[in-house]
């Protein structure tokens, strides 16, 4: 099974932020005065942050205002669906994560085409992985202690989501799938990192930004890593990989997406902001406080890797059963 990008391919695919995005040059077109950046998840988490910080910027390099507006709900496809209906004039963006194809695929049915019913502008940040983490006074002090449990006990190791269906689930599923184990999924709509901390959940796969503050406190210990290269800010944890647990990936990055049939200028105008932004070093390093890097793709660029990227997902999630209603 051939998985979607793995940490290598990602790092190179960052590498061409210099290359591409002068390519668009700087564009005159005028642009609104605000742009309104739709979150779909709720304020209060490293996600929320990441907007917010990308917003602050944006205002400081290119003058223009711009605002989070968070709504949250239905699996993103509220938010999602409100951009895609939206006059595409660079008023109005979707600022979401590699999650929103995941879903597409997952979703019996979404109110728009998870490509063609937006317009790619630029990913933003991409992430170390999702990391397989517990609680500090664990009897788990690695992935292969989880799997030699899990084996002896079948559906008794438990792992939290953020929700059916989301990519805290997907990964789980995965690592279940690719180990032959049974582990037991418990989906959550809020907080899950109080009953992960108390031990109520033995495990969890989420994204670095999510748990760093409670890794450093030595709250949570992380145990393994997705993708074929271990985390430059975890060294020690050794990928699932290493461990004999291959093709557990899934792309961990955040994006923009902008309403379908946005005109080239607007579109050119749109992107030339938001790389000047990225390649802000203020704004990098509050990026790098979360595990986060800027990564800058052109528009055209960017809609062939999602397309790429949803035709690996469409091959290899639908072996894992996961079906999601709203």
């Amino acid at each position: 099974m051939n998985t979607t990008t793995s940490l290598t391919r990602r790092h190179a695919l960052i590498a061409t932020c210099a290359a591409l995005s002068p390519a668009l040059g700087r564009s005159q077109t005028a642009l609104p005065d605000m742009l309104r950046m739709i979150m779909p998840f709720p304020p209060g988490n490293a996600l929320d942050a990441s907007a917010r910080w990308f917003a602050e910027a944006y205002r400081t390099v290119t003058g223009r205002n711009a605002i989070v507006e968070n709504k949250p709900g239905a699996a993103a496809t509220i938010a999602a669906a409100e951009v895609s209906r939206s006059k595409p004039d660079g008023s109005v963006v979707l600022f979401t994560t590699a999650g929103h194809l995941t879903t597409a695929v997952l979703m019996k049915k979404i109110p728009y085409e998870p490509i063609d019913g937006f317009t790619p502008v630029t990913p933003v940040a991409v992430g170390e992985g999702f990391i397989m983490v517990t609680r500090a006074g664990s009897r788990f002090n690695s992935a292969r202690d989880v799997l030699d449990a899990a084996k002896k006990a079948p559906g008794k190791i438990s792992y939290a989501s953020a929700g059916n269906g989301n990519s805290t689930h997907v990964v789980g599923a995965l690592f279940a799938k690719s180990a032959g184990v049974d582990l037991l999924h418990v989906p959550y709509r809020g907080d899950f990192l109080t009953d992960l901390l108390s031990g109520v959940v033995d495990i969890m796969f989420v994204g670095t930004a999510v748990v760093w503050p409670f890794l450093e406190s030595n709250k949570l210990k992380a145990l393994g890593i997705t993708g074929s290269n271990r985390a430059a800010s975890l060294p020690q944890v050794p990928t699932f990989a290493e461990i004999g647990v291959r093709d557990v990936d899934l792309p961990s990055y955040l994006t923009i997406l902008a309403p379908p049939n946005m005109p080239p200028a607007i579109l050119a105008a749109l992107h030339d902001g938001i790389a000047r932004t990225l390649r802000d070093p203020a704004l990098a390093s509050k990026f790098k406080s979360n595990r986060l890097e800027p990564w800058i793709l052109s528009p055209d660029q960017f809609k062939a890797h999602m397309r790429g990227e949803l035709a690996n997902l469409q091959h290899v999630l639908p072996p894992l059963g996961i079906q999601m209603d709203i």
